[in-house]
């Protein structure tokens, strides 16, 4: 094994396990240790997220990886978080911090790649051998752009019957506020037959990014299309299983990231009150 990095949830880079794929970090949302694996290695993404704290973030497609290698990182990382190789905060010092979760999320749309029903099965084994399906879930996080792809749909099928879920993400209630956030103008429309899709095939949590662009916080034209998106959804027997609202707490590497600032902790919980009126599970995350 090999020297202990401290993890921090205002740092999610991705080699504290000297690994190519498979990466430990503190989460937020996951509200402590996740394994991370990143399926996009030349950082592609078919967004451009204002607050992607990705480097070198580039349009495009990912190339394939090494399942193999996948398989192996995983049963590394894994073994070496439960020795605990990553302890510390927010549990005990000193003491190993369990795995809440595996995430495939990584530096770009996990979606994008060719291998995302394969490395989905990937994940489900090494949960498995590992012991921790009563007690880590299994995330993919997703923009939901490439649900309607049949192979991306037979891994979310896969992920279902896993007892996983999906984390998608709204950032925008109007196409304006998307274009400036996710540096994508996609519709309503798109976005809420995207959500409909994504809860009717696996347990959905739907992530809301807030955030200051240039001292100005959400408006309330945004806050309430993003209401009315999820409201729609599930008046279509399409309901997300809950709605996190979180900040940025972690510094953007794109292009504008000087124009943006966290919202006071104030400011947070107003915005999280405005969703409440879905009545749905909800987490408002600094």
């Amino acid at each position: 094994m090999t020297e202990s990095h401290d993890l921090s949830f205002g740092d999610h880079r991705r080699d504290a396990a000297d690994r190519r794929m498979v990466y430990p970090v503190l989460s937020r949302r996951a509200g402590g240790l996740s394994v991370g694996v990143n399926l996009n290695l030349g950082q592609e993404c078919n967004w451009a997220c204002v607050y992607c704290e990705v480097k070198g973030l580039t349009r495009g497609a990912p190339a394939p990886v090494d399942l193999a290698q996948l398989e192996q990182e995983l049963d590394e990382v894994l073994g070496e978080a439960a020795k605990g190789r990553w302890s510390g905060a927010p549990e005990q010092a000193g003491a190993p911090a369990s795995i809440k979760d595996l995430s495939i999320a990584g530096d770009g749309e996990p979606t994008l790649s060719p291998q995302f029903a394969q490395a989905v099965e990937v994940c489900v084994r090494a949960r498995q051998r590992h012991g921790l399906e009563e007690t880590a879930s299994l995330v993919v996080i997703t923009n939901g752009s490439r649900l309607q792809d049949p192979e991306v749909q037979a891994g979310v099928d896969r992920l279902h019957r896993a007892g996983g879920e999906l984390w998608f993400k709204l950032d925008g209630g109007t196409a304006a506020t998307r274009a400036l956030v996710n540096g994508t103008p996609i519709p309503d429309a798109r976005v809420e037959a995207n959500l409909r899709r994504a809860a009717r095939s696996c347990r959905t949590v739907v992530q809301c990014m807030v955030l200051s662009v240039d001292g100005r916080g959400p408006t309330d034209e945004d806050l309430k299309g993003r209401i009315e998106i999820i409201q729609r959804a599930a008046a279509a027997g399409a309901p997300p299983a809950g709605v996190v609202v979180y900040g940025l707490a972690r510094p953007s590497h794109q292009p504008g990231a000087e124009r943006l600032a966290a919202l006071p902790q104030d400011r947070m919980a107003v915005v999280g009150e405005r969703f409440r009126v879905l009545d749905l599970p909800l987490r408002v995350v600094q």
